[in-house]
């Protein structure tokens, strides 16, 4: 297989004998190991950044329940997805000026349509890309789509990920630079019920935590960052919904931030309590942009890559003003297909504003990558055993070009 060496091969059941889901039709959808059925909740937000599986469970790439599917699913049949991505988006080796006298450029995103992208849907609608001089392409990603591959194959310019997904894709060969982080934060959190409340890591002793699959390594990693004992906390293997938690089978459960809380309340009638690992140890960029470390070096392709992020922090700028926009245009016409309502796309855009805005991209802008961040993702990445990532996995120049000491641009 020719590109990135993503992954070792894995058992096909991984990727279709454990967990079943419509898409197609409706990604807030219950998604239900074969042969359970979950009556208990009869929604769903989509599945857990993008949300590529920490450490070296099958050796997937880092993060999260959703990307170990995605992940599985591209060690079975990444040329099949690259073939479509062929299809779909013009090579990506030389920039070339459209007849506007702007840049093609191809943004992979990490997942299916949903306003986790709502920012660069408002940039390519408002024309924030084509005013920086590019002319953007946005693929939506999927169970079977590996971002980082497409960028490395040059299948796509720009791919979305996590700062763990790229550190692994370099240590399995790829030579790939992160240039922006979306969200500051990492999105994986632990949900319970307000009834027997996870506020913090020392609240999991003594409790039945649900583990999709994936998620042990990360639930590992905050065991051993809380110097928590980890005989004292039962892991219980579950799917992606949250049937376990709203039955009581379980009194914590890995989620995405953004989205199976939504699920959570539509169920139970009532919120659960979200804890954000990422405030206790999971220091680990999300929705970060990556790139070949080659386009860098190259003058006209890095300069397009700037106009892009201009256009990129344009649109998230917009959004995070008003995310009302960027959720009817997740719903009217970049998922139009796929069944999402505004009641749960404003939730989730609400909720996505912890990831996005903080103290530092408060100060510094949105999308930021400070010094203080990348010292704690290489440090968060070497306690999950990613070899061989250093500063240079990082760039901030485009930032700071960008920029120039102020906190937003237009």
């Amino acid at each position: 297989m020719g590109g990135l060496r993503v992954l070792r091969p894995v058992s096909p059941m991984v990727a279709t004998g454990f967990y079943t889901r419509d898409t197609a039709r409706n990604p807030m959808e219950t998604v239900r190991p074969y042969g359970r059925e979950s009556d208990d909740c009869k929604t769903l937000c989509a599945l857990s950044p993008s949300r590529p599986a920490l450490g070296d469970q099958m050796n997937l790439a880092p993060f999260g329940g959703r990307r170990a599917l995605r992940a599985a699913t591209v060690a079975l049949g990444i040329a099949s997805v690259l073939a479509v991505a062929t299809a779909c988006s013009s090579s990506s080796g030389t920039p070339a000026a459209s007849s506007g006298g702007t840049t093609p450029l191809t943004l992979q995103t990490s997942w299916i349509p949903l306003v986790q992208f709502g920012g660069s849907y408002v940039a390519e609608k408002e024309g924030y890309y084509t005013n920086n001089g590019v002319d953007v392409t946005i693929l939506p990603g999927g169970p079977d789509v590996d971002s980082m591959a497409a960028v490395e194959s040059g299948q796509a310019d720009i791919g979305m990920g996590n700062a763990d997904t790229v550190a692994q894709a370099n240590a399995n060969g790829a030579d790939l630079v992160i240039v922006a982080a979306g969200f500051q934060k990492n999105p994986l959190a632990i949900l319970s019920t307000s009834d027997k409340p996870i506020t913090t890591p020392a609240d999991m002793e003594g409790k039945k935590i649900g583990v999709p699959t994936g998620d042990q390594a990360a639930q590992d990693a905050v065991v051993k960052a809380n110097n928590l004992d980890a005989s004292k906390i039962i892991s219980v293997p579950v799917g992606f919904d949250v049937a376990p938690l709203v039955s009581g089978e379980v009194d914590g459960l890995w989620v995405f931030y953004s989205e199976q809380p939504i699920a959570y309340e539509a169920a139970a009638g009532k919120p659960g309590v979200t804890m954000l690992t990422a405030d206790y140890g999971l220091d680990v960029y999300a929705q970060v942009y990556a790139v070949k470390r080659s386009t860098l070096e190259d003058a006209t392709k890095k300069t397009a890559i700037e106009g892009f992020l201009k256009g990129e922090i344009e649109g998230w700028q917009n959004y995070v003003k008003d995310p009302t926009e960027a959720v009817e245009l997740t719903v009217n016409d970049y998922a139009k297909d796929g069944g999402l309502t505004i009641e749960e796309q404003t939730k989730q855009a609400a909720l996505q504003m912890d990831l996005l805005v903080t103290d530092e991209t408060k100060a510094n802008g949105l999308l930021w990558i400070s010094d203080d961040g990348i010292t704690k993702n290489l440090a968060t990445l070497e306690s999950l055993g990613i070899t061989g990532a250093d500063k240079s996995l990082f760039d901030t120049s485009l930032l700071t070009d960008i920029y120039q000491g102020k906190s937003s641009i237009g």
